[in-house]
C-alpha cells in the first residue's frame, strides 16, 4: 500500500444535498434539524463526530474529500502526551497547546468557552476527528512513513 498523499488531495466529495441550509450565512439551520434531515445518510457514524466535523465546518473542512459513506471510526482514548506525540497536523504548522488553552478560556471568568471547561475536567467537549494513516502520509513533499495518526478536526482542542 501507498503513503496517504496530503499534497494531491481531491475536491471536495460530500455531497450537495447534505449541505446545511444557510451555510455560511448568519442564518446557518440548528444543528439539530440538520442532524433530523441527514441522519439516515450518515447513520454508520456518532452524532457528536457529524455535529462538530461535517456540520460544523461543511467544506471549510479540507477534509471534506474524504467519502462520507466509506467513512468507519472507532474512539480510541489518549492521554495528553501520548496525543501530542503521534498526530500530524497537515495544513496548520505545530501544534501550541498552551495557546489553544487560553484561547478557549476566554477571559478566565464565567465567559469561558464549553471546550475550556471539559479542559478543566481533564478531557474534551467533543472528541478530536483523526485519520488513521496505516502506511504513513506525505506531505510538503516529504514522505512521512511513521505517522499513524493525522488531525482532521480539533485543531486547538
Amino acid at each position: 500500500m501507498r503513503p496517504f498523499d496530503l499534497d494531491h488531495v481531491p475536491p471536495t466529495s460530500w455531497p450537495e444535498a447534505l449541505r446545511p441550509i444557510g451555510e455560511s450565512t448568519g442564518a446557518k439551520e440548528p444543528f439539530e434539524v440538520w442532524w433530523d434531515r441527514n441522519r439516515h445518510a450518515l447513520a454508520h457514524l456518532p452524532e457528536d463526530l457529524t455535529e462538530q466535523w461535517i456540520y460544523r465546518h461543511w467544506t471549510h473542512s479540507p477534509f471534506s474529500f474524504l467519502p462520507l459513506e466509506d467513512l468507519t471510526w472507532e474512539r480510541r482514548p489518549l492521554r495528553g502526551a501520548d496525543l501530542l506525540a503521534s498526530v500530524h497536523r497537515a495544513w496548520g504548522g505545530e501544534l501550541h497547546p498552551e495557546f489553544d488553552y487560553e484561547t478557549f478560556q476566554r477571559r478566565g471568568g464565567t465567559d469561558r468557552h464549553a471546550t475550556a471547561l471539559a479542559l478543566d475536567a481533564g478531557t474534551w467537549d467533543y472528541p478530536m476527528v483523526l485519520l488513521s494513516t496505516p502506511f504513513g502520509v506525505i506531505d510538503g513533499g516529504k514522505p512521512l512513513p511513521d505517522v499513524r495518526l493525522v488531525l482532521v478536526e480539533g485543531h486547538q482542542r
